[in-house]
């Protein structure tokens, strides 16, 4: 079996990314820039461990085992507690790639996804499920000496996991860590025109 290195959706594992960034309260993809309206987020199989930034460099991650089985901290500065999760979104994305990683280790995205998660949490999804998110705002935030923009989110509704998230390596697989989605969901719902 020839070796593959393809970055394209059809070309093997990889997940193309998204970012946050906290100073502009903005997001961008390898695109550009674009408008976060609303995208079903894969909670069930977020991802955590710890990351290394280095400029001009990608991320450098050591995955937990679990998200209640964290690793141990890596030797040397720099590094920080983030996660990675898969994100879903046509609209936002395009056909070819509606799956995008949002992976970071970011104090004002860290803290936003812990309300997230929470959030979710609290509305006892069904196995399965994913969480239709929409970005609301970002909420100026004073941390130690610096300050970030939280992220602000709300769940819209929960949704059977879209079969294009099946199909898209879990976030944070690359350490041998995965989670078993089901194998045969029911389609994602159409109602009212939107794209969930």
């Amino acid at each position: 079996m020839p070796l593959s290195f393809s970055n394209s959706a059809s070309g093997g594992d990889y997940t193309p990314y998204v970012r946050y960034m906290a100073s502009t309260s903005s997001w961008s993809t390898a695109d550009g820039s674009f408008q976060f309206k609303s995208a079903a987020f894969d909670l069930a199989n977020i991802k955590t461990g710890w990351c290394y930034l280095a400029e001009g460099t990608p991320p450098e991650w050591v995955m937990d085992n679990s998200i209640t089985d964290t690793a141990a901290r890596p030797e040397g500065e720099g590094w920080k507690r983030g996660f990675k999760v898969n994100i879903f979104s046509p609209k936002m994305f395009g056909e070819e790639q509606p799956v995008r990683e949002w992976g970071t280790s970011a104090t004002g995205a860290t803290m936003g996804i812990q309300q997230l998660y929470g959030d979710w949490e609290a509305m006892k999804p069904a196995d399965g499920q994913v969480a239709v998110v929409e970005y609301v705002s970002a909420t100026p935030t004073k941390v130690g000496k610096g300050n970030t923009n939280v992220p602000n989110f709300s769940i819209l509704k929960l949704i059977d996991r879209p079969t294009e998230m099946l199909q898209s390596e879990p976030a944070g697989e690359a350490n041998g860590v995965s989670s078993s989605p089901p194998q045969s969901p029911a389609p994602a719902a159409q109602e009212d025109g939107d794209e969930f």
